[in-house]
């Protein structure tokens, strides 16, 4: 397990991390390594699962956003994530994905959902 510090996150992070972000129509994988690097996202790995997540102060407490990940899913990451904003007082932990992301994490409920329509 690896939760990079600002000043060890390593390049290939940007190639392993690049397929989550070819979802996004608005997120950029160099954005997200940059928001790492100044110390405002947190970057982890296990094997060959990346996980990026992000701190919020919200009206409710401090939550961590699980906001992309890629590679071979690894459980396990998602717990130690969970852990460690558990240790800095997070009351919640929420990540918004395709449908499939629902059947991995049963611990999790659906709040929310998005909609869309070409036009």
């Amino acid at each position: 397990l690896m939760h990079y510090t600002p000043s060890t996150i390593p390049p290939e992070a940007v190639a392993a991390l690049a397929p989550a972000f070819a979802h996004s129509d608005v997120a950029h994988v160099d954005d997200w390594i940059a928001r790492c690097k100044q110390d405002q996202a947190q970057l982890w790995r296990l094997n060959d699962c990346w996980l990026i997540s992000e701190v919020q102060d919200t009206k409710n407490g401090l939550v961590v956003h699980l906001v992309y990940s890629a590679g071979v899913y690894e459980p396990d990451l998602v717990t130690e994530v969970e852990q460690w904003a558990r240790s800095l007082g997070c009351v919640r932990s929420y990540f918004s994905g395709r449908p499939g992301c629902q059947r991995r994490r049963k611990d999790y409920r659906l709040r929310y959902i998005t909609m869309e329509k070409d036009l």
